[in-house]
């Protein structure tokens, strides 16, 4: 077999083509092409900030070709193949063309920081930001990539009661490379108190030679996997184990690799009172010997490894029910972590070498879930259901892939970055039910016809009900002069001075303990961990209503009306977790209120 897959994808603002708006502001050091045209970001410490969607315009080819042999002997089915994948993208997507510029009150209010005082507004009314970043470029780009995979595998019925599947796979996957030779790396001394720009195929004076992809092939990527099911009476027992690997990952770094100096532009300016930024020419003062790149990769990056295992025992009871209870495991390695080498707590450590994320596949996790649930099959014309499920789930690195995420506050304290997973949700409860409505043809009541039975008869109830426990969050502080100073924004956290977080009674106006937080000291790292505020806990309840009403042997029509948050509940959306923000501790979101809504489909 063998597809071949295009898409396309463009992304522009309303000033693209039409209006230089920060060309216009006599900004200098940004992007003059009409493609980047618009608005430039800014940031406050206190409010919201102002920012536009970064431009681009992507062209992406897939080509796949595969091959499964198939030999069923005796009580085995032997499967095996090989596919094979080619990639081809070309693309412009410029993150950061008309500037970023950050407002921290500092030159009108000195290096502290102070929750709500509105001095950063103060600093863009004069025209002072602390820091200004910008990158664009190289423009049109061709990334090439491709893999290959082979796989076996064995389904064994080895009784009329156990059948055991067995497999292996092995996956190639070549990190991507661009066709000009446009990529560049940072290569980094072991201890980071240097970093050098090497472009694809240089050799670096502390890692020796790069490769095109400037990224080392991950080739030992095997992927054993287990299956077992075993029925035991009236239960059936099931369990299994096998490992992935995140294949996603290298078109994400490709996409950093190519927008770094010399084929791009790059660039992170940060005043000092001493020495303020201008607003319309914020980088005149760097010198041309500094790098600029602010992005550089592990040549030896690995691809992101998951371990999952499961077990599940379901039984059938007396009166139409299933019961079961299943347990879920994984562990992640080899997880991407955004690391910032170069900063310290009170500046840059590496001179004439401006601030830049180091991304590295050192992320760890571990994730238990146990689920208990209750099955009624549908017999006189009810049936549902309900499941509740404990979860536990913690990292240092909440991401499988790519160059999202958040970077490590402290860069020599690694080990501070585990914590609770920002995805967990302790506690998870649904249910869901359906009733036939006993009116109509071959129902209780009505049966005989009539206009009551074709107005009431033959309607179908359903709801389903969901709960999940609070989201975590992390208490943090935005726009500090000493983190801006050290060429970051938003991975310092805050400190944690004692008591109880959570509150007995929340509101809306303070829904945890704001007192157990406070801003670090300037040139400290905040003591607080990752995700230690629960937000709210979230619940639904939907229902619809739905029948059919035919029309002859092949004409019908089906009548729904479905309603979601039946019971009009406010339910608390975010949460306020910037410290030093006007808003710290209030809910900042309600979700959707009660909707309803009718669908006819006919069908003929």
């Amino acid at each position: 077999r063998g597809t071949l897959r295009r898409t396309t994808s463009r992304a522009a603002n309303t000033f693209a083509f039409v209006e230089d708006v920060a060309g216009a502001a006599a900004i200098r050091g940004i992007a003059t092409d009409p493609f980047d045209w618009g608005v430039p970001s800014l940031n406050f410490s206190t409010f919201s900030a102002l920012r536009d969607i970064a431009p681009s315009r992507r062209d992406d080819t897939r080509l796949d070709i595969g091959y499964t042999w198939s030999l069923p002997r005796g009580r085995h089915n032997v499967r095996a193949g090989a596919e094979y994948h080619q990639d081809w993208s070309r693309s412009q997507t410029d993150a950061n063309p008309r500037g970023t510029f950050v407002f921290t009150g500092l030159y009108t209010g000195g290096p502290g920081v102070r929750r709500g005082s509105a001095l950063d507004f103060a600093d863009f009314l004069l025209g002072l930001p602390q820091q200004a970043s910008v990158q664009f470029g190289p423009g049109m780009v061709d990334l090439r990539g491709r893999s290959f995979s082979l796989f076996a595998q064995d389904d064994w019925r080895m009784s009329n009661t156990v059948t055991l599947n067995a497999g292996v796979r092995y996956e190639y996957i070549a990190p991507f490379e661009e066709a000009g030779g446009r990529m560049v790396n940072l290569d980094v001394a072991g201890d980071f108190s240097a970093a050098v720009p090497v472009q694809s195929g240089q050799t670096g004076p502390f890692s020796g030679a790069f490769p095109s992809a400037l990224v080392r092939s991950d080739g030992n990527n095997i992927a054993p996997r287990v299956g077992l099911a075993w029925r035991v009476g009236r239960g059936v027992f099931r369990a299994g184990y096998g490992i992935t690997y995140n294949a996603g990952s290298y078109a994400s770094i490709a996409r950093q690799l190519i927008a770094q100096p010399p084929f791009a532009v790059t660039n992170t300016s940060t005043g000092t009172l001493a020495a303020p930024l201008s607003l319309t020419d914020p980088f005149a003062r760097v010198s041309a010997s500094t790098t600029t790149n602010n992005y550089g990769i592990d040549p030896d990056y690995e691809l992101g490894i998951a371990q999952v295992w499961n077990a599940d025992f379901g039984r059938d009871l007396p009166g139409s029910l299933n019961a079961g209870l299943s347990y879920n495991g994984t562990r992640g390695s080899h997880l991407d972590m955004l690391r910032a080498p170069n900063r310290d707590a009170t500046g840059l450590r590496i001179q004439g070498v401006q601030p830049f994320l180091w991304q590295t596949s050192e992320g760890r996790s571990t994730l238990h879930a146990v689920s208990v649930r209750l099955r009624k099959r549908m017999t006189k014309g009810i049936g549902g259901g309900a499941a509740y499920t404990w979860t536990r789930a913690r990292d240092n690195a909440s991401s499988f892939g790519g160059a999202g995420g958040t970077v490590a506050q402290d860069d020599r304290n690694l080990d501070a970055e585990w914590g609770r997973s920002s995805f967990e949700r302790e506690h998870r409860v649904t249910a869901d039910a359906m009733v036939e409505l006993p009116f109509g043809r071959n129902r209780r009541w009505l049966s005989e016809g009539g206009w009551w039975a074709a107005i009431a008869g033959n309607w179908t109830l359903s709801a389903n009900f969901s709960y999940d426990s609070g989201q975590p969050y992390t208490a943090r502080v935005l726009g500090a002069a000493s983190e801006i100073a050290r060429g970051t924004n938003g991975s310092l956290r805050a400190d944690y001075v004692g008591g109880d977080i959570a509150l007995a009674d929340p509101t809306m106006h303070q829904f945890f303990n704001i007192a157990a937080f406070r801003i670090p000291a300037t040139g400290q790292f905040g003591s607080a961990a990752r995700n230690t505020i629960i937000g709210p806990d979230a619940w639904q309840l939907n229902a619809s209503l739905a029948r059919d009403v035919t029309f002859g042997r092949t004409r019908a029509l089906t009548v729904r009306v479905d309603a979601s948050n039946v019971l009009n509940r406010p339910v608390w959306g975010a949460i306020d977790t910037v410290v030093n923000s006007p808003t710290f501790g209030q809910v900042l979101s309600v979700r959707s209120m009660r909707t309803v809504g009718v669908n006819l489909r006919f069908r003929f």
